[in-house]
């Protein structure tokens, strides 16, 4: 029996080849690594924290002009507290 050395290449080569693909695979598969997913309550958690941020700040600028308005070096703009009480007494402007 005779041995054809040139398939004994494109055997070693198709064995490399598959060996090649399913590395590469393995490497994909490990990029992609864990995955986390958040539930719906985590979320509305986060919403809150946002909301609690939201009051911070507000809760900061009614310090700001508090205080400016205890040393005397609060100006509202005039215009705007027109607009404001005008669409007040109409009903457009939100209670807030």
């Amino acid at each position: 029996m005779k041995i054809d050395p040139a398939h004994v290449v494109k055997q070693f080569e198709a064995i490399h080849k598959k060996q090649s693909v399913n590395a590469a695979e393995k490497t994909a598969k490990a990029r992609e690594g864990d995955k986390v997913v958040f539930s719906e309550e985590l979320r509305e958690m986060q919403g809150v924290n946002n909301d609690m941020s939201a009051d911070a700040q507000r809760q900061a600028r009614l310090d700001s002009v508090k205080e400016q308005i205890a040393n005397g070096s609060y100006s509202p703009d005039s215009v705007k507290v027109a607009e404001s009480l005008l669409q007040y007494i109409a009903g457009t402007q939100s209670h807030e």
